[in-house]
Order: C-alpha cells, then structure tokens, then sequence
C-alpha cells in the first residue's frame, strides 16, 4: 500500500510549545466519519492511480487456522505476491513516494536493501464502540496545557480530523492497541559480522484510555500502565521495569521505576522519555525509538502540512511466522528484506 496519512513536521525547539487550546471540530465535519472518512478519520475511498482501494471494513474475522491469544498470528494474505522490488538501482522510479529514512537505508546498503511491495490490503478495523467514540471525540476532544494534554475524548482517537500538527501526533499516541495484551519480545544489536545476542522479554500494558466501562473523568491523568522483564541472557535475567504514563507529562511526569537483580532494588527512573538511551541495546536505540516519539510533546514544534502517499511497512505476518528463524531474519545493517512486506 501506499499509505496517505496526515504528515508531521518537526523542528527542534529549545523553548516549550506555545499552543493554545483548540476547539474540537463542528457536527457537520465530524459527519463526514460516517460517509467519506473512515471512522477512524482516513480517507475511505481510494487513489486516482488504483494502487490504494477503498477501505471496506477492514479485516475483522480471524483466518482460518488461528489458534487464538497467545498463538502466532496466521498470514491472511499468503498467496500474495510481489508486485514489484524497490532496489538502489530503480531508486529514482519511486523516490518521490519513500522517506528519508528509507533512501537512506539504499544509500547505505546498496547492495543488500530492498523493499519488496505487495498488493496493498486495507486490513486495519478496530471494535464498534471505539469508532463510536472515536465519532464523539471529534466534536468534544481539545487540546489542553499548551499542547502537553488533551481534555474530553476518550475510548477512540481523539481527534480523528485533526486541525494540527500536536493533534496528529496525540492520535498516534492515544491509538487503538486493544485494553490489555501480553508479549513476548526480543531485541538485539547484530554486529558488522553478522553476530547478534538476544535480549528477551516479557511485556504486559494495561491501556486505561480504553477501558469500555471507563471515561475520561476517571482516568486520573493515566493512559496505560506498563510492566517488563528480562527473560535471557541469564546476566540480565529479572531485570524489569514499570511504567505509569501520564496523559499531561508536563504537569506530571511519566512515572517509572525500574528493578536491579544484582542490586536487589527498586529504583525510580525519571528519565526514560525522548531521546534516553534503552539499556540492552548497545546503544543503538532511544526511547524514542520504542514508538517513533516518547515523552511529553513540549521539546518540538509539530506542524501538518498535509497528506503524501508513501510505502510503508505493512501486513507483515512473515516476520513473526515460527517458520523463520532468527538467524535468517537478522542481517548486519537491517533485516533480511526476503520476509518483509511493503504496500
């Protein structure tokens, strides 16, 4: 797919973001939810060239051979194959719909990146009351707190026709990921020599911000609560981390306590947010990186200027297929393109 969302500038800022609250949106915008616009706010019909079809519910059933929670997702789309390769050599034939980071990725490993794009499948559906709340929060939700927080929009996107760059930024952050999942996660840093060590964990999130029986008055300021621990390598085992994060983390800073084996203590760990360096990852990734931004929005200015039509990662089942091993799946400089899935 090629994915036309709403983009976001951002510019360093020294100085905290002066924004003022805004009003939400009028009941005649906020109709277009139930016609032109899905009800998460996407456009609902698809692009001139056809490479992007109309959204048509999503994908809303299980596949058959799906063994429920805690088994691999099973791959609907198996039968797909790819359209076409993006490769150094045809950069230029498709530049104008990739990222920096992706040209980047090419200009960097020219020899061994490659995006090989699928058929582009509008799979994504969340449950009937978050499109229902999702509708009310588009004439009630604001922006609060110079931009920091957001008032009245609860159980959906907050404001699923955003009128600024702070107001798209605080819908992914307040995203529909369901109201409570476990994971079990790994990370690593594989070497020039292909030589990797697997850091792996145990999650669990607690999303209070859709809770079905909640509202935004009972929220308290928390969107989810978050806990982990390490599982492997053995020197690492145990350690773990909780989080509390606040909704204003200006007004009150995200909570965060972490646990030490070794020292056998809980300690309070005030900083991971924005760009502190994740421990077990040889330094190679932020906090930030955890969910392309973490922290409170008060370090940048954030500007929309408008929609692009690009290729992004997506539907990818075969990464997380227990058909492919770690071995063929982590490459020195970035994944082995063979089982990634752009649209």
């Amino acid at each position: 797919m090629i994915a036309k969302k709403p983009m976001i500038a951002l510019l360093a800022l020294a100085a905290l973001v002066a924004t003022d609250a805004r009003a939400a949106v009028s009941a005649d915008q906020a109709a277009q939810l139930k016609s032109s616009l899905t009800p998460l706010g996407a456009e609902k019909a698809g692009n001139a060239a056809g490479s992007i079809p109309a959204w048509s519910g999503g994908l809303t059933r299980a596949p058959a051979g799906y063994k429920g929670p805690g088994s691999h997702h099973v791959d609907p789309f198996a039968g797909d194959k790819p359209q076409f390769t993006i490769t150094k050599a045809n950069l230029e034939q498709y530049k104008a719909n990739l990222t920096p980071g992706q040209i980047a990725l090419f200009n960097t490993y020219p020899d061994s990146f490659q995006m090989p794009v699928y058929q582009t499948r509008r799979s994504g559906a969340a449950p009937q009351w978050v499109y229902d709340n999702t509708f009310r929060n588009a004439t009630s939700g604001k922006l609060v707190e110079g931009g920091n927080g957001f008032a009245d929009a609860y159980g959906g996107i907050p404001f699923p026709i955003p009128q600024s760059g702070l107001e798209a930024l605080w819908n992914h952050i307040a995203r529909y990921r369901g109201s409570y999942i476990e994971r079990r996660s790994a990370q690593t840093g594989v070497q020039r020599n292909g030589a990797y060590s697997l850091v792996t964990s145990q999650d669990a999130a607690l999303f209070r911000f859709y809770d079905p029986k909640g509202s935004f008055e009972q929220l308290g300021n928390t969107l989810f609560y978050y806990m982990t621990f390490t599982t492997a390598p053995a020197r690492l085992a145990g350690e773990g981390a909780l989080v509390q994060e606040t909704l204003d983390q200006v007004k009150e800073p995200r909570q965060a306590w972490g646990y030490s084996p070794g020292q056998r203590r809980v300690r309070r760990a005030p900083t991971l947010a924005y760009d502190t360096p994740i421990e077990d990852s040889d330094g190679l990734r932020t906090a930030d990186d955890t969910d392309m931004y973490n922290g409170a929005p008060d370090r940048y200015n954030w500007t929309l200027v408008g929609k692009k039509e690009i290729y992004i990662p997506y539907n990818n089942y075969r990464v997380t297929s227990p058909e492919v091993k770690y071995k063929d799946l982590l490459t020195p400089g970035h994944i082995n393109p063979k089982y990634t899935r752009y649209e």
